[in-house]
């Protein structure tokens, strides 16, 4: 419980139970105001799942974890590097079990997040191609050396088209 203090109390505390407190708490955040944002379906599932590890806005900062933002869309120059977006862990063993969910938050990652590094021409995931991928998760002890093989060749590949 939290103490706050009222007008009525006139300086004495009133203890609140906790689901009192976040039923205010959502309630005030719930408020129409000037400049909310509402997130659609696939921006809330992308917070939710993947942002805690990729940012919220795809900058992951100075982890292991890669950077998505202007950046992830190179891998989409190679079949390699697609199929490689697919089958990363993250994905292929994803809580988010609808093909078409996946697909669209994929989607979003590519080509919003990835912004200008998604070249042009480059087809969207569908969710057919999602569901082909799953059973073909990653298998390796290094994901990191992986990952870098997988970069190079999507970045001589972009760097090609230039």
């Amino acid at each position: 419980m939290r103490r706050i203090r009222s007008p009525e109390t006139r300086g004495r505390f009133v203890r609140l139970p906790w689901p009192v407190l976040a039923i205010v708490a959502v309630a005030g955040l719930m408020m129409p105001g000037r400049g909310a944002w509402a997130l659609d379906q696939v921006r809330s599932t992308y917070l939710e799942k993947c942002g805690g590890c990729h940012g919220i806005e795809g900058r992951s900062g100075q982890t292991y974890i890669p950077t998505l933002r202007d950046r992830v869309g190179t891998l989409s120059c190679t079949p390699e590097g697609r199929t490689y977006l697919l089958t990363v862990p993250g994905v292929s063993m994803s809580l988010i079990r609808d093909d078409a969910l996946m697909a669209r938050v994929m989607n979003f990652v590519l080509f919003d997040l990835g912004g200008e590094s998604t070249p042009p021409g480059t087809r969207p995931f569908t969710a057919a191609e999602i569901h082909a991928q799953r059973g073909h998760a990653l298998s390796t002890t290094d994901l990191p050396a992986l990952r870098g093989q997988v970069w190079a060749r999507a970045i001589a590949c972009a760097a090609g088209r230039r």
